[in-house]
């Protein structure tokens, strides 16, 4: 996926062995692989840490150029004849700059070309491991996780602890989309909602668009999207335990990737001024059919159907119609919502990922701690209540699931998540269950959706819940119920465009009075009559523009 292919995420790799040898090994391992960013953490029995790095050290780097610029001053001078004319003091002194000048260049050339392990993960490693043990680390890009795993546990003399965390997100995450129903609203609360959100939408001609465009959100949705399959991806490679959330995620990326494809074709570049902008209140300067599809949505529990889509617009539209343009962007609009919603929820379960990983990890530590000694197990818990001061309860529950046979830990544990979170522990687990149950809905609702929005009939729910198209429709002549779609679409076009050049709604702009096609009789041309029908405007000078298109299109 495109998204990976940035250089500055990386995913810290751990693997946890027994033997100092071993880790050299594989430190020599992993250079050859060439992987540069790796380094190994032993610890002796009194618990001090050392680190080491495969390749030239800073001081070996500097040795070097020190040497190099010597041997080059020594030469320059023996070309130049400076050896016999310059005394030994002014001799040795200049030969003392060449030194400096070469360990001062060769530090800068290592500190700027060496790659290391970032300091704030050696600090992570270096705190958590304990006496005898080695630490071997390394930081790479996702797409090599696999590469790294396998020279990791291509060892002989013992069975290594492996472990990868994914860095943090690199983009702001911001909750956007309205959160989704927990259950399928009624028909009766369907349509209260949208008479009440009609009335509640303030409509300016005159608004400024206000926001990114819909090509931006769907770029910002399309790497949130990435970077969680991505994140999960790799933890499927390091063999964690998955919820179902995750498995759904991953079974269906291909689905999500084609849903962001056709959008991203679908989508026009500048569309904001083609529709009607909400004129005050936190959505003001967006589509009034954004907020309407995102409210859609959000009433639905992400579970659009064709019924529920018609109903909510019939309801709608009886407080306030919606202009042609936006009945024709609704689709996209719900397609949108339904990947911001995907956004939302593809980020919730990869924070979720994460924390079973870390829960995983800390229930490693503890368990190695206290098959030590007791005194190791009280520093473990203490650097762990310091590194999760507020633990949240999916972390709570993961971690209790690791150490529900651990005797001597699971106590210490316990007491200190229940004083953190302030709720006994099983009320905790139960609640954290019952939410993991509502996101699994919520994710398969908004996944089945997206499917079945490109199986709906949008033509035909169209000309069923269209103002235009019933106005229309009620021509006495009985032409526009005659014509096939593509002409009755060149007549909705028209009022569109009519309403657009007068800047009042389409409501406002035709009218549609059929003053003289009631009483005629049947000796008119069908011209005459469809002109007849369709002359409605007061003005003669509308009058003769909306003669000009209708002869236009329909003759």
């Amino acid at each position: 996926m495109r998204f990976w292919r940035k250089n500055g995420d990386r995913v810290l790799v751990v693997g946890i062995f027994q033997s100092p040898r071993t880790g050299r090994t594989l430190l020599k391992n992993l250079h050859r692989a060439r992987f540069r960013r790796v380094a190994a953490i032993h610890t002796s029995a009194g618990g001090r840490p050392r680190v080491e790095e495969y390749g030239v050290s800073a001081i070996g780097a500097a040795a070097t150029a020190t040497t190099v610029s010597l041997a080059l001053g020594a030469f320059i001078s023996w070309q130049r004849g400076m050896l016999t004319d310059y005394r030994p003091a002014g001799l040795a002194l200049l030969l003392a700059a060449f030194a400096s000048a070469g360990a001062v260049a060769g530090w800068i050339f290592f500190r700027l070309l060496h790659q290391h392990v970032d300091p704030a993960n050696l600090a992570r490693c270096t705190s958590s491991i304990l006496p005898d043990e080695v630490v071997v680390m390394a930081e790479v890009k996702a797409s090599e996780t696999s590469r790294v795993l396998a020279i990791l546990r291509d060892v002989e003399a013992e069975s290594p602890v492996t472990f990868a965390f994914h860095s943090p997100p690199p983009f702001p995450f911001e909750s956007t989309a309205r959160p989704l129903g927990h259950e399928l609203p009624s028909s009766q609360r369907l349509a209260e909602n949208a008479a009440r959100l009609a009335r509640a939408i303030p409509v300016s001609r005159a608004a400024k668009p206000r926001g990114p465009s819909f090509l931006r959100r769907l770029r910002e949705i399309e790497g949130a999207l990435e970077w969680a399959n991505a994140s999960l991806t790799m933890s499927a490679e390091v063999h964690h335990a998955f919820t179902l959330s995750a498995e759904w995620l991953l079974d269906n990326a291909y689905l999500i990737r084609e849903q962001v494809t056709d959008l991203r074709r679908s989508l026009p570049q500048k569309y904001y001024g083609e529709l009607p902008l909400i004129a005050s209140g936190p959505q003001m300067g967006l589509p009034r059919v954004y907020h309407v599809a995102s409210e859609m949505v959000a009433e639905s529990g992400g579970a659009l159907e064709p019924e529920i889509i018609r109903k909510f617009l019939v309801a709608f539209q009886e407080i306030t119609p919606l202009d042609i343009g936006e009945l024709w962007a609704l689709p996209l609009m719900l397609r949108l919502q339904l990947l911001e919603c995907l956004r939302e929820l593809a980020i919730q379960v990869e924070q979720q990922q994460s924390q079973s990983e870390e829960a995983d990890f800390w229930a490693n530590r503890l368990i190695t701690a206290v098959r030590r000694s007791s005194p190791r197990l009280l520093r473990k818990m203490e650097e762990l209540m310091e590194r999760y001061p507020e633990p949240t309860p999916h972390f709570a529950s993961e971690l209790v699931a690791h150490l529900y046979d651990e005797e001597a830990t699971l106590p210490l544990v316990s007491s200190w998540l229940e004083r953190s979170l302030r709720a006994p522990l099983l009320e905790v687990m139960q609640q954290e269950h019952r939410r993991q149950a509502v996101q699994q809905t919520a994710l398969a609702n908004v996944i089945t959706s997206c499917r079945r929005l490109a199986q709906i009939a949008w033509r035909e729910l169209f000309q069923s819940i269209s103002w235009a198209e019933s106005e229309l429709a009620a021509d006495p002549a009985g032409v526009y119920a005659r014509l096939d779609f593509e002409t009755r679409d060149r007549c909705r076009g028209a009022v569109e465009e009519i309403a657009r050049w007068s800047k009042c709604s389409e409501q406002r702009a035709p009218e549609f009075r059929w003053r003289n096609g009631r009483a005629e009789g049947s000796g008119r041309t069908r011209r005459a009559r469809s002109s007849g029908a369709f002359s409605c405007l007061r003005s003669r000078w509308w009058q003769r523009l909306s003669f000009s298109f209708l002869n236009r299109f329909m003759g």
